[in-house]
């Protein structure tokens, strides 16, 4: 049996009959309460266990070893029938692409199988307080000791951080080196000795960001994901991928949620269908629509430091999204029914998306990007550039 037919399978052993059947007629409402009755993580939990979400990588690594042909038509499969495949944190997302690119065998086969498998949660501990869209100036310190590196550093806005088994950590190596030569990239275990994690309560009233504090928090090398002093280019390919995944998803079927939150063209769509809009709401919700589409079809052919671009274009529509959104609600959304729990659903989706423009990469530090790395413009000066880090002033 071939692996499509594997696929098929095992998808039809996982997933009940009505599942194919509402997919079929693009009945999403009834797709999402399926969704919900079976349990998203238990899905992807399952698709896991077989390697079908990752199933270009090698067995050893937790994929099936599939070439790319075919490993694209397993993805285009799954996406067809809307089954969920991403399991929950960075780890697949953000972290994967580091460890395959840059990892030592021994340490591919310690992390990618449970990345693989969705039994291993994954939070990134990069930003820092006084080191955000300066990500390169960071002050947390890894010292070796023996076969075992020694953390001490706080970083922020560690996005659900409190769930996750493992950190993926850039810390300072090398303080006499430039600042973003010095830099070693880690797994950091998320409950071991040392390591605090404070809640940061966002305006929407809720818990998803932290602050993490790291007292002497000791790593095996083996943790280590990227050679010594070489965590910069590592992490790169980590925010290269959080460029892309923070774009959004390819159109075609309900769109997904993205971890941008927000609600989506089709929910906009649904309910200016519903209502009787003006000839300028009408506009706003056609440009909206047509900036989801050029959006998910940029999003399949842009690499590297281009996702820079569809960065920003997510950002900015994703905000006009909520914004007509509220305006087609006008009133309503400063005064409803308490029971009304759609309408404060549209007012959670509008406080939560003003982050867009900041989270993954502010859409200024972007712009900078595609300037110099996309558009080859030169780079702002810098008066401390290949200054030894120590010797470069912080705020």
């Amino acid at each position: 049996m071939n692996e499509l037919d594997l696929l098929e399978e095992h998808l039809h052993a996982l997933l009940p009959k009505e599942w194919f059947e509402v997919v079929a007629k693009e009945d999403w409402a009834a797709l999402r309460e399926l969704h919900v009755a079976l349990g998203g993580a238990h899905i992807v939990g399952e698709i896991g266990k077989h390697g079908w979400i990752a199933p270009h990588w090698p067995r050893e690594h937790g994929g099936r070893g599939a070439d790319d042909a075919t490993a694209r038509k397993i993805i285009e499969r799954l996406d067809a029938l809307v089954v969920p495949r991403i399991p929950r944190g960075t780890g697949f997302i953000l972290a994967a692409p580091a460890i395959r690119q840059f990892s030592r065998e021994e340490t591919k086969q310690l992390f990618l199988p449970g990345i693989a498998a969705a039994t291993q949660m994954w939070a990134q501990l990069f930003s820092e307080p006084g080191a955000g869209s300066d990500l390169a100036s960071l002050a947390c310190k890894a010292e070796r000791d023996g076969d075992e590196w020694v953390v001490s550093g706080q970083k922020v806005w560690t996005t659900l951080g409190h769930e996750a088994d493992i950190g993926m950590l850039i810390a300072r190596t090398d303080p006499n080196a430039p600042k973003n030569k010095g830099i070693t990239y880690f797994g950091v275990d998320m409950h071991a000795p040392g390591v605090e994690i404070r809640p940061l309560v966002h305006m929407t009233g809720e818990h998803e960001f932290n602050e993490v504090f790291l007292n002497e928090v000791r790593i095996p090398d083996l943790w280590r994901i990227s050679d010594v002093n070489d965590g910069w280019a590592a992490s790169t390919a980590s925010l290269s991928a959080e460029r892309i995944t923070l774009s959004g998803q390819k159109t075609g079927g309900p769109q997904k949620r993205s971890i941008l939150g927000g609600k989506t063209i089709d929910e906009l769509i649904a309910l200016a269908q519903s209502r009787t809009l003006s000839a300028v709401q009408r506009e706003r919700v056609v440009k909206c629509y047509i900036d989801a589409r050029v959006l998910g079809l940029t999003v399949q052919r842009v690499k590297g430091p281009a996702g820079s671009i569809t960065k920003i274009m997510k950002a900015k529509s994703n905000q006009e999204v909520q914004l007509v959104a509220l305006d087609i609600l006008g009133a309503h959304v400063t005064a409803w029914d308490s029971a009304d729990d759609e309408m404060l659903k549209y007012v959670r989706e509008f406080l939560r998306t003003r982050a867009n423009s900041i989270e993954g990469g502010t859409s200024e530090i972007q712009r900078n990007i595609v300037g110099e790395r996309v558009l080859g413009l030169p780079r702002e000066p810098d008066v401390w550039q290949g200054k030894a880090w120590r010797e470069v002033p912080r705020s």
